[in-house]
């Protein structure tokens, strides 16, 4: 034991010094965005570097840990690059919590131990506009550049299978505390999964500072203790941070909260919050009540002696009647009293152990059958299993034997340990035994050590750090050994039968399986002191299970339970504290004042915000602050960005937003034209984009207004409407740029090939399925695809006549086509690499400063007449007529046919009257107003198929 000591007392000679940090190391003269300076998601370029906080390691190469004053340093690091299931943020505000603290002071472990890096940046939670999406992110459309979103400060393994269950079963960890790329920076990047919505009845700085506390609060409450309907709940800490939020949680499931506090003015703010009672920690009759319980069988009758006290104090305010819930999260000078309160079914959740993490208790009367722990637990077949045989040395153990029968019946693996090599002979042909760990032949090695109790970490560290190296790795390997699997490869149980007459419940708290472990006790633990480390338990959310009460760890929630919280804050069910904002520079004082339990509710601190975004809730309210301007409309919304700040140059972002699928009706045609009448009178605009709100572009014409018109006139004089916006898209001074996200559908397909340049996502679809519905395109599609497939043709010395063929089979087939399939037939310009959006702001703000250039061009810019093969005898042609010859739906498909000939050989305006015409006539037709009631019913008849090859 002395030689262990003295190695790890040398290895704590290797702890870093905040005053031998080389500070020139880590502030780099490199150009970066100022602190709080606009950032524009698309419109600015990403800068490489950035400004952070971190906690850093000295010139030596060691962590330098201290109080967050001095370890905590303004840093200057490279922006980080994001992955495919990635996004990355610009930070407005980012809220404090205490894992910053443990990150400065490097308690419980140092931050360093958990990864590789040399800087460690903190900060869990934050509001965030999205600044970046990484390909699968944009492929699967839920985030869209330049949306305000609130930081799920939470990562793990998307891909593994234990996702399905709970995400945070699959390598899960807080970001900013077990990850070193926190949100204390001005770019953050995390998975895409951890962008939630913010509500807007918060301030972005109260959106920042919730995500941490409440949704820890909410989980613990709901999700692991499950507190119902009146029950009896008693909150530690009620008038902090979590506290506050427990209140309101508890008090929204109807239950009846008692909250411990430190005065009588807090014991009142638990009152307004909710609460029915509160206890002052702080009476006289209450000195020198809490603390941890003796070791000594002679100490524990005088502790229990003095803690009548309070349990009295705090039944009184519960009719008498005991606390079926506590919430914990003070540590060790709390916990054993709080279980004291516990009635029978009562239910301790804890996630934090402020006070200390050498968490004990006394156990309480009560004893169960080994089959109902097991029911209690959903023990499954194939779940491993851990037994204590034999605690005080006797070989038939009824409670041992009762615990492996049981076991084995229901499919589980058991291992035993027993104390003697004789016990281990006894236990191995029992039904189930896969194995046998016996602690007399562990204890030949001079290296193993089997304690009576668990060594006090916050008192003997050197101790504690002996027994994790004696005792808790040996046993771990052994059973380990026993007990691996693929999905377990360090072979955690499942589920650990301790036994009472022993304390071995840290050692069981360690060895139980992160996040689903479960240890029960079958047995009478009356008047035993028992003992645990509490970041074994609340950190990896492992249960203990007596026969009458439940220690529960929770730790923090997963993206669902944080995205319930979101919406519970949206519809006024539960508030948020105003936090406390402090700027950039004062957050390294914030969090030492957190340290020193100075502060008073909730802390955020500003990043990329300045005090004038204090009081903003949207993400329009920031880009204003910036400098941008809007004009709304009912249909179509513009915004006016200056291209640099100050400047008079503009671009414009036109985005057509009518829910749910962005259809061209009368409305959403007026507002275009509004948009246009606004960039040919604003000479500042140099470039624009069109882009449609939500998940797609724009799905195509408002069919139902199509069907409601009462005549060919009607439908062709709206034809002839929107061909003539579009044809003002197309001849714009101001270049307009496509950004194509989704579906781009028949009239959505038209405005795009409309523009002066079109960027297609690699999630875009798009495509004319007007034969579906037995009419024509009748937008301009029948001039415009035939267009952009020969030019693409000429410019890559592709045969035409094969791009006309192309060109046609996507107007008669009405299939929807990939973005690769559109590139190739040169419906679009670009494939973004992962969203549309950004690439094409991207690309408009280059047009606009004059950096670069894109070949502009539009179908309907140009009137040039152009040869037409004799495509309709193709084969693939041919087979397309003839299947909607058989459906039929023939009268469509000959006009297309006839229409694209048309506007080649005798000019695109002819081509666009023609096809007006022939659109009103068609809907209007029986024929037509047949095929769209089929469509609308999703009734349509059959499209024709793909062919398995297209050259």
């Amino acid at each position: 034991m002395i030689s262990v000591c003295r190695a790890l007392a040398a290895e704590d000679t290797m702890q870093g010094d905040p005053k031998e940090v080389d500070a020139a190391w880590w502030q780099r003269d490199v150009q970066a965005l100022p602190v709080g300076a606009p950032f524009r998601p698309g419109l600015d370029p990403l800068p490489a570097w950035h400004h952070a906080w971190a906690v850093v390691k000295d010139r030596w190469g060691r962590p330098a840990h201290g109080e967050p004053r001095e370890a905590l340093r303004r840093i200057t690091t490279r922006v980080p690059s994001i992955g495919p299931n990635d996004a990355l943020g610009y930070v407005l505000y980012a809220g404090l919590t205490y894992n910053t603290v443990f990150a400065a002071r490097g308690v419980p472990i140092s931050v360093f131990d958990l990864h590789d890096e040399d800087a460690h940046v903190p900060g869990s939670g934050a509001v965030v506009l999205v600044a970046a999406l990484g390909s699968e992110a944009a492929r699967e459309g839920r985030l869209r550049i330049g949306e305000l979103r609130v930081l799920y400060p939470g990562v793990s393994n998307l891909l593994s299978p234990r996702a399905g269950d709970d995400p945070m079963f699959a390598d899960f960890k807080i970001q900013g505390y077990e990850t070193p790329d926190g949100s204390f920076a001005q770019f953050v990047r995390c998975q895409a999964p951890q962008l939630l919505a913010h509500s807007e009845r918060l301030t972005l700085a109260a959106g920042s500072s919730y995500m941490l506390d409440l949704e820890t609060v909410f989980k613990a409450l709901y999700d692991v203790a499950q507190v119902g309907y009146d029950e009896r709940v008693f909150i530690e800490g009620a008038a902090g941070g979590t506290g506050l939020y427990a209140v309101a949680c508890a008090a929204l499931r109807s239950a009846r909260v008692t909250g411990l506090v430190s005065t009588e003015e807090k014991g009142r703010l638990v009152l307004a919050r909710g609460a029915q009672a509160f206890v002052n920690r702080t009476l006289p009759e209450l000195a020198g009540v809490f603390g941890p319980v003796p070791a000594g069988p002679a100490e524990q009758g005088a502790w229990r002696a003095a803690g009548q006290r309070f349990l009295a104090l705090v039944r009184e305010k519960n009719q008498g009647r005991p606390i079926d819930v506590v919430v914990s999260s003070v540590g060790r000078d709390l916990f054993p009293r709080t279980i004291d309160l516990l009635g029978p079914g009562g239910r301790l959740v804890f996630y934090g152990a402020t006070s200390g993490y050498t968490l004990t208790f006394l156990g309480k009367p009560g004893a169960a059958r080994a089959g109902e722990m097991y029911r209690r637990v959903g023990l499954r077949p194939a779940d491993s299993l851990l037994v204590y045989y034999g605690v005080t040395g006797e070989i038939d153990d009824t409670v041992g034997v009762d615990a492996i029968s049981a076991a084995g019946h229901a499919g589980a693996r058991v291992v035993a340990v027993t104390r003697t090599d004789a016990q281990a002979a006894h236990v191995q042909p029992m039904r189930g035994v896969a194995g046998v760990v016996s602690l007399e032949t562990l204890g030949r090695s001079p290296a193993f050590a089997w304690p009576a109790a668990m060594p006090d970490y916050d008192r003997d560290p050197d101790g504690y750090r002996a027994y994790q190296e004696r005792t808790l790795k040996p046993i771990g390997q052994a059973i380990g050994r026993l007990l691996a699997t693929a999905d377990n490869p360090r072979g955690h149980p499942d589920v650990i039968v301790e036994r009472a007459g022993q304390d071995t419940l840290g050692i069981s708290a360690f060895l139980a399986r992160p996040f689903t472990g479960r240890v029960v006790y079958l047995e009478s633990t009356a008047g035993q002191r028992l003992s645990l480390y509490a970041p074994n338990v609340w950190m990896h959310q492992k249960r203990i299970l007596f026969p009458s009460f439940s220690i529960l760890g929770s730790h923090l929630s997963n993206a669902h339970q944080a995205d319930e919280v979101v919406r519970l804050i949206d519809r006024g069910a539960l508030a948020i504290h105003a936090p406390a904002i402090h700027p950039w520079d004062d957050l390294a004082e914030a969090d030492q004042a957190m340290h020193e339990n100075r502060h008073t509710g909730t802390l955020t601190v500003r990043v990329g915000a300045t005090p004038d975004l204090d009081g903003a809730r949207t993400a329009r309210a920031v880009l204003e602050a910036w400098g941008s301007r809007f004009v709304t409309g009912s249909a179509v919304h513009v915004r006016l960005d200056p291209v640099r700040p100050r400047s008079v140059d503009l671009v414009a972002l036109i985005t057509v937003d009518v829910p749910p699928a962005n259809t061209i009706g009368r409305a959403t045609l007026e507002d275009l034209e509004r948009v246009l009448d606004l960039l040919e009178q604003e000479s500042h605009v140099k470039a624009a984009v069109l882009a449609g709100a939500g998940a797609m572009f724009v799905a195509g014409a408002d069919v139902r207004q199509l069907r409601a018109f009462a005549s060919a006139d009607e439908v062709h004089a709206f034809a002839v409407r929107a061909q003539r916006a579009f044809v003002r898209i197309a001849r714009s001074e101001v270049p307009i740029i496509a950004a194509i996200d989704g579906y781009a559908l028949g009239g959505g397909n038209e405005l795009q090939m409309a523009c002066a340049y079109r960027v297609a996502s690699a999630r875009a679809e798009l495509g004319q399925p007007e034969i579906n519905l037995h009419v024509i395109p009748g937008f301009g599609g029948t001039q415009m695809l035939p267009r952009l497939a020969i030019r693409h043709a000429v410019a890559t010395g592709d045969q035409v006549y094969s791009s006309l063929v192309a060109a046609l089979s996507v107007l008669l087939d009405g299939r929807r086509q990939s973005a690769a399939d559109a590139l190739a037939l040169g419906i679009v310009d670009e494939v973004a690499p992962s969203d549309a959006l950004s690439h094409a702001l991207g690309i408009a703000g280059r047009l606009a400063r004059g950096e670069g250039a894109v070949r502009l061009w539009s179908p309907l810019a140009e009137s040039r007449t152009i040869a037409f093969p004799n495509v309709e005898r193709d084969a693939e042609v041919q087979g397309l007529v003839a299947h909607h010859d058989r459906v039929p739906r023939s009268a469509a498909a000959r006009a297309i046919i006839d229409l694209v000939r048309l506007g080649l050989t005798r000019g695109i305006e002819e081509g666009l009257a023609a096809e007006a015409r022939e659109f009103g006539r068609l809907v209007a037709s029986g024929d037509g107003r047949a095929g769209i009631d089929r469509f609308l019913a999703r009734r349509a008849w059959p499209l024709p198929p793909r062919p398995a090859v297209r050259p």
